[in-house]
C-alpha cells in the first residue's frame, strides 16, 4: 500500500512538471503571436482615441485651440442716416479711434498694463484705474477705457503695442448728432447696450459692445437703423499679443431714414420756445406728416454717446426743468382749445340748431348753488356759435354743457384721436377723456352735471396731449379726415433701394359740413378780432384757438399753461399747428405770437412784406 501511494505521488509530480514544460514550451515557441496581439491590442486603443479626438471631439478641440491662438473682435455696423425731407443730415456717424482693453488677457497684470497707459495717456493712474474696474462691471470681454483718441496718443500706442498684451486700438463708427439739442425729443438718442438688453437681443446679432436706440425714431424704427455687425479674427501669442489677421468680414451698414421733417421749420420751432417749457408741433393736414416737432428744454443727445460725468448727470436728472420729458407728447388740461369739439358734439347731438341761436353772458353763470364764472368778468352780452369761439366765451359753452350728456361728448372726443396714442412710442402719454365709467372707478363717486360744465371748457379731468389736438384740428382743416401722424416717408438702404410710406387714413368722420364751415368761421374770426389776433398775417388766411388751462402749482398757487391751435395756408389750409407753452400764462398773449412766427417761417413772409401789406390794407 505504501508503495502503490509513492507511485501515485510520484506520477502526479511528473505530470505537474510535464505540464509546466509543455504549457512553457508552447508560449516560448508562440511569443512572437502573442507579442503581436498586444501591439494589435495597443494600437487598436490609441486609434480608438485618437479618431474620438479627432473626429467625435474635432469641434470642441478646434474651438479651445483656435480660442487660445485666435482672438475675435466686433467690427460694429455703421448705422442708418437720419435725414430731413429737406435734405439735411441730422443724424450720421463718424469715425472715431477708440482704446480697449481685454479684460481676460491682462488678468493678474492689470496694475502693470494700466500703469504704462497711465504714463503714455498722461493720465492719473488712480482716475484710469477707477474707470476700468467700473467698466468692467458693467461689460464683458473688453472694457472701453478711453474714447476718442488723439493722434499722437494712438501713436504713442502703436509703436509699443508688443509691450502691450490685450490693449487693442480700434476704428469704430459713432453716433453723431450735428444739431445737438434741436432734435433730442424728435429723433432720441443711443447708448451702449445693457446687458439686460443684450441678453434678451443677442440672437438678433447684438453684440455686448453694441449702441441701441432708447428713445424717439432711434428706438422706433431700431431694426432699420441696426446693420449687421462684422468681425475680424486675429492671431494671438501664449502672451496675449496680437499678430496677422486671418479672416476678417465686413460690416453692413443700417437703412437710412427719410423724414417729414421741414429743417427749417424744426430750427424756428426751436429758437421760439428758447428758455421756455413747452412744446411745438406742425402737420400738414392734407396727409399727417410731421413737419416739425419740437419739445423744450431739451438735451444734447451726443452726451449719451460720449458719457456724462457724474456730476452733469445729477444736475440733469435733478433738474426742476424736466428736460427728459417730451412735453409734445405729454398730457395736459387743453382749456378752451377744446371747446371746438364741445361745439362739434353740441350741433351733432342737435343741441345747437343754428348759428343765429344766443345765450346771455353778464360775466358769470350759475347752476344750482355753484356759480360759475367766465374768463371776461364784464360778460360778452348775447352770443352765438361764432363769437363764443372767436371771444372764446365760457357761458355760452356752460348753457351748452347742462344739455349735453358726458358719456356722449366722452364717444365724440374719442373720435377725434383723443385718449389714444398717436406714435405708440414707449415715452408717449395716452391721455384722459373722463366719462361716467371712469370717474366711478377711479374716484368711487358719480358724475354731477358740474363736471360736464368744467369739461365742456377743457378744465377738470380732461388731458390731452400736444400732438392730439394739432390732430384734432387738422380734422376742422381738411373736412373730417383723420389721418395717421407719421415721421417717416422713405427708407433707403445702400443699393437705393427705397421702401416709401403712403398716408393712411384711420377714419373718416361724419360731420355735416355746414357745422365744420361754422367753426372754421368761428375760428378765421378768433385770429382776425378776437382772443388769437396776436396770430394775424395780412398775407394768410389764419384760423385758430386760443387756452388758457387752470392747474394747481406745487404751492397751491393758481398758475396757466398757454395755448393756441390754428391751421393757415394761402388758398386752402396747408399746415397745422399747435404752441403749448407750460405755465405760460394766456394762450392769446404767450402762444398766438408763437404761431405767427412759425407761419411766417414755412411761408417765406418777412417783416419787410408784412408792413408793406398792412400799409395797402389801410390805404384802402
Amino acid at each position: 500500500m505504501k508503495k502503490d501511494k509513492d507511485i501515485e505521488k510520484f506520477l502526479i509530480r511528473d505530470f505537474k512538471e510535464a505540464k509546466q514544460k509543455i504549457l512553457k514550451a508552447y508560449f516560448w515557441e508562440n511569443r512572437i503571436a502573442w507579442a503581436k496581439a498586444l501591439i494589435l491590442v495597443i494600437f487598436l486603443i490609441l486609434w480608438g482615441r485618437i479618431f474620438y479626438l479627432q473626429i467625435i471631439r474635432h469641434g470642441y478641440y478646434y474651438k479651445k485651440a483656435k480660442e487660445r491662438s485666435i482672438v475675435t473682435y466686433v467690427v460694429k455696423a455703421p448705422r442708418g442716416q437720419i435725414i430731413t425731407s429737406d435734405g439735411v443730415i441730422v443724424a450720421t456717424n463718424k469715425a472715431v479711434f477708440q482704446l480697449y482693453v481685454d479684460v481676460n488677457v491682462i488678468k493678474n497684470k492689470e496694475d502693470e498694463i494700466l500703469y504704462k497707459l497711465s504714463k503714455l495717456l498722461g493720465e492719473d493712474l488712480g482716475n484710469l484705474k477707477e474707470k476700468y474696474y467700473l467698466e468692467k462691471k458693467k461689460c464683458w470681454g473688453r472694457v472701453l477705457l478711453k474714447k476718442d483718441l488723439r493722434w499722437d496718443e494712438i501713436a504713442k500706442i502703436m509703436v509699443r503695442l508688443y509691450y502691450l498684451p490685450g490693449v487693442i486700438v480700434e476704428v469704430e463708427s459713432e453716433r453723431y448728432y450735428p444739431y445737438k439739442d434741436i432734435y433730442f425729443h424728435l429723433i432720441g438718442y443711443v447708448s451702449r447696450i445693457t446687458k439686460k438688453e443684450y441678453l434678451r437681443l443677442k440672437d438678433k446679432g447684438y453684440s455686448i459692445e453694441d449702441f441701441i436706440g432708447k428713445r424717439g425714431i432711434e428706438k422706433a424704427y431700431e431694426s432699420y437703423l441696426k446693420g449687421k455687425n462684422g468681425f475680424i479674427e486675429i492671431e494671438r501669442d501664449a502672451y496675449g499679443r496680437l499678430g496677422r489677421i486671418v479672416a476678417r468680414h465686413k460690416p453692413i451698414p443700417g437703412k437710412d431714414l427719410i423724414l417729414t421733417i421741414n429743417h427749417k421749420l424744426q430750427m424756428e420751432a426751436y429758437k421760439l420756445l428758447k428758455g421756455k417749457r413747452g412744446a411745438i408741433v406742425a402737420l400738414s393736414p392734407e396727409n399727417g406728416a410731421i413737419l416739425a416737432m419740437v419739445s423744450s428744454p431739451s438735451l444734447n443727445p451726443q452726451k449719451f454717446v460720449e458719457g456724462f460725468n457724474p456730476k452733469e448727470w445729477k444736475r440733469v436728472i435733478l433738474s426742476k426743468k424736466k428736460p427728459f420729458l417730451n412735453r409734445a407728447l405729454s398730457a395736459y388740461p387743453p382749456g378752451s382749445t377744446y371747446k371746438v369739439v364741445t361745439a362739434l358734439a353740441a350741433l351733432q347731438n342737435g343741441i345747437i340748431k343754428d348759428i343765429s341761436q344766443t345765450y346771455f353772458c353778464p360775466g358769470f353763470f350759475k347752476y344750482g348753488k355753484r356759480i360759475f364764472r367766465c374768463w371776461k368778468f364784464k360778460g360778452h352780452g348775447n352770443v352765438n356759435l361764432i363769437k363764443a369761439i372767436s371771444e372764446s366765451c365760457d357761458v355760452y359753452f356752460y348753457n351748452i354743457a347742462t344739455k349735453l350728456d358726458i358719456d356722449y361728448l366722452a364717444k365724440f372726443s374719442r373720435k377725434l384721436g383723443l385718449g389714444e396714442k398717436v406714435l405708440n412710442w414707449p415715452e408717449e402719454k395716452e391721455g384722459l377723456v373722463p366719462d361716467r365709467e371712469w370717474k366711478i372707478k377711479n374716484k368711487k363717486e358719480p358724475w354731477y352735471p358740474g363736471d360736464t360744465i368744467n369739461t365742456s371748457i377743457g378744465q377738470g379731468d380732461l388731458l390731452v396731449t400736444p400732438i392730439q389736438l394739432v390732430r384734432l384740428y387738422m380734422v376742422i382743416a381738411n373736412g373730417g379726415y383723420l389721418y395717421k401722424a407719421y415721421l417717416v416717408k422713405a427708407i433707403k438702404d445702400l443699393r437705393g433701394k427705397t421702401i416709401k410710406f403712403n398716408p393712411v387714413i384711420e377714419r373718416k368722420i361724419n360731420i355735416n359740413p355746414r357745422y365744420l364751415s361754422w367753426i372754421r368761421r368761428g375760428l378765421i374770426e378768433a385770429v382776425k378780432s378776437g382772443t388769437g389776433k396776436e396770430a394775424f398775417i395780412p398775407e394768410l388766411l389764419v384760423a385758430g384757438k386760443t387756452g388758457t388751462a387752470q392747474v394747481t402749482s406745487k404751492n397751491s398757487r393758481l398758475e396757466y399753461h398757454a395755448w393756441f391751435v390754428s391751421y393757415a395756408g394761402r388758398d386752402k389750409p396747408e399746415i397745422v399747428t399747435v404752441v403749448f407753452i407750460e405755465h405760460g400764462g394766456h394762450g392769446g398773449s404767450s402762444a398766438a405770437p408763437i404761431a405767427r412766427e412759425i407761419y411766417k417761417a414755412y411761408f417765406n413772409i418777412n417783416e419787410f412784406s408784412d408792413s408793406i401789406n398792412g400799409f395797402q390794407k389801410k390805404d384802402q
